[in-house]
C-alpha cells in the first residue's frame, strides 16, 4: 500500500466519533502526515514548482520583445493650407454624357491615425550564464525543500518521543497512586484489626491524596503536547488518537575523534552557500556580458513597421490600402561593441569588483560554517557516547532501585518496615525509571539531531565513519 492511500486509511480512521477507541498511530505514519500536510513544505513545493518552470523554460531567452501602437490624434494647430480635389463628372441629359465640371478646394483633415509593431531581439555571451542562473536557482530550491522536509522528519519524532515520555511518567503516576491506593487499604484493614493507630491509617491517606494532583497535571501536560503534536501532523484537533511506540535509542558506537569535512560539505547550509557562490560567479559572468553595461559585442535584430493613414479617420476607409503609406520601418542588424565599460574605473569594473568581494565573504562563510559544524557534531557525539554510558549505569540503578522496593514492600506486609521506608523506596524506584527513559530520550534527540546536522541516516553515518 502506498503513502497516500495508507494515509487516507489512518485519516478516515481517526476521524470517527469520539466514542470510539482512539486510533492507534506510530511514529513512520505520524512522519507521513507531516510530510503531506506540512504548510512549510507546501510553500517550498509552490516555489520549487516556479523555479523549476523557469529552468524548463530558458529558450524563452530568444523571444524578441515585441510592441504594437495604434495612435489617433489631432494636430493643435489647424493647417492653412488646402488642395484641389477634382469633382466627380455630372451627367448631361441633353447630349447624354458626362462633362467635366472642374475642381474645389478641399482643406487638409486635422485628424491622423498611423500604426506600428517594433520587434527587437538582442543576442549576447549573457544568454549562457542567464541559462545556468535560473538552474542553479531551481537546485537552491531543491536544497530548500529538502531541507524543510527533514527539519519536519526532526520536530515530527522529537514531539512523537515526547508524547511516549509523557505517557511513561502518567503509567508510572497511576501505578503509584494505585500502590498507594493498596497501602491505605491494608492500612485500614489493619486499624480495623487494632494493628495500627488512627495516626498510622491517616499518614497512609495523606500520602495518597498528596500524589493525585500531580497525575491532573501530567494528564495536561500531555493533552497540549498532543494538540500541538495533531497540529503538526495536519490531522484536526478534534481527531482523536494514541502515539503508540518505544523509546529505544539502537546500539551503535560512533568515532568521536574525526569528522571529516568532506561529509559536513553535505550539510544543508554549506549546500546552500556553496550553491550562493555558484550563483555569484554566473552573476558575475552575466554582469561582464550584459548588452547595456558589460564588456563584450553583441548583435542586436530590429524590424519596425510604422504605415501612416494619409486621409481623414473619421471619413475616408481604413481598409483601403492606398490610405496608407510607409515612413521608416525597416529591418535591421546591428553589432554593437560597448566601449564605456572597458575604461579603467567604470561602473562595470566596480561591480565585478563587487562580485569578487562577495565570492571572498562567500568563502570565510562556508569555513566559519565548516568549523561551526564540526564543533556541533562532535559536540552530538559526545554527547551520545556519554549518555550511552549514563543509560548502562541507570538499567543497573533502575535493578537495584527495583529490588530495595520490592524488599520494603514484602518487610511492610509483613510488619517489618513502616509506610515512610516503602514511600521512599517506591520515589527512588520511579526516579530510577524516569531518568532512565529520559536518558533515553536525550539520546534519540541527539541521534535525530545529528541526522539533521549531517544530512544522512544513522545506517550512512556509521558507514561513514567506518
Amino acid at each position: 500500500m502506498n503513502r497516500i492511500v495508507w494515509i487516507a486509511v489512518v485519516t478516515a480512521a481517526v476521524l470517527v466519533p469520539v466514542t470510539a477507541p482512539a486510533q492507534e498511530i506510530d511514529l513512520e505514519t505520524a512522519v507521513a502526515f507531516a510530510l503531506e500536510s506540512n504548510l512549510g513544505i507546501e510553500s517550498e513545493l509552490a516555489e520549487v514548482r516556479q523555479k523549476k518552470l523557469i529552468a524548463d523554460t530558458w529558450w524563452n531567452r530568444f523571444y524578441p520583445s515585441a510592441s504594437a501602437t495604434v495612435t489617433l490624434g489631432r494636430r493643435n494647430s489647424v493647417s492653412e493650407q488646402s488642395a484641389l480635389v477634382p469633382l466627380q463628372d455630372s451627367f448631361d441629359v441633353t447630349t447624354g454624357g458626362f462633362d467635366q465640371v472642374g475642381f474645389r478646394t478641399q482643406e487638409p483633415p486635422q485628424w491622423f491615425m498611423s500604426a506600428g509593431v517594433d520587434l527587437n531581439l538582442v543576442l549576447s555571451m549573457q544568454m549562457v550564464p542567464g541559462i545556468s542562473l535560473s538552474r542553479l536557482d531551481y537546485e537552491n530550491g531543491l536544497i530548500s525543500l529538502a531541507e524543510a522536509r527533514a527539519q519536519v522528519e526532526r520536530d515530527v519524532s522529537q514531539q512523537f518521543y515526547d508524547l511516549i515520555l509523557l505517557k511513561r511518567r502518567i503509567a508510572l503516576q497511576e501505578q503509584q497512586i494505585a500502590n498507594a491506593e493498596q497501602r491505605y487499604q491494608q492500612a485500614q484493614a489493619n486499624f480495623d484489626n487494632g494493628l495500627i493507630d488512627e495516626y498510622n491509617l491517616l499518614s497512609s491517606q495523606v500520602s495518597l491524596e498528596n500524589i493525585r494532583p500531580a497525575l491532573t497535571g501530567l494528564q495536561t501536560s500531555y493533552q497540549q503536547a498532543l494538540l500541538a503534536f495533531k497540529n503538526s501532523i495536519g490531522l484536526p484537533l478534534s481527531a482523536d488518537i494514541d502515539p503508540t511506540g518505544e523509546i529505544e535509542p539502537p546500539e551503535i558506537t560512533f568515532d568521536t575523534t574525526t569528522v571529516e569535512r568532506a561529509v559536513l560539505r553535505q550539510r544543508f547550509d554549506i549546500q546552500q552557500l556553496e550553491k550562493a557562490a555558484q550563483l555569484v560567479r554566473e552573476q558575475r559572468r552575466a554582469a561582464d556580458l550584459d548588452a547595456q553595461t558589460g564588456r563584450a559585442p553583441y548583435v542586436r535584430f530590429g524590424f519596425n513597421v510604422d504605415p501612416s493613414f494619409g486621409g481623414d479617420p473619421w471619413e475616408d476607409d481604413w481598409f483601403d490600402g492606398d490610405n496608407w503609406s510607409q515612413r521608416s520601418g525597416a529591418f535591421t542588424i546591428s553589432i554593437v561593441q560597448p566601449l564605456d565599460a572597458w575604461l579603467p574605473y567604470s561602473r562595470t569594473r566596480n561591480q565585478l569588483s563587487e562580485f569578487d568581494t562577495q565570492l571572498e565573504q562567500n568563502r570565510l562563510n562556508v569555513e566559519q560554517a565548516l568549523r561551526g559544524a564540526e564543533i556541533s557534531v562532535r559536540g552530538l557525539l559526545l554527547q551520545i557516547r556519554n549518555s550511552s554510558e549514563t543509560l548502562r549505569a541507570l538499567e543497573r540503578n533502575v535493578d537495584l532501585a527495583q529490588r530495595a522496593y520490592d524488599l520494603a514492600e514484602v518487610g511492610y506486609n509483613n510488619g517489618l518496615r513502616d509506610l515512610l521506608e516503602v514511600q521512599t523506596a517506591e520515589v527512588e524506584l520511579q526516579d530510577a525509571e524516569l531518568n532512565l527513559l529520559e536518558e533515553k530520550k536525550n539520546i534519540m534527540d541527539s541521534l535525530l539531531e545529528l541526522e539533521y546536522e549531517m544530512n544522512a541516516t544513522l545506517n550512512e553515518i556509521r558507514e561513514i565513519q567506518q
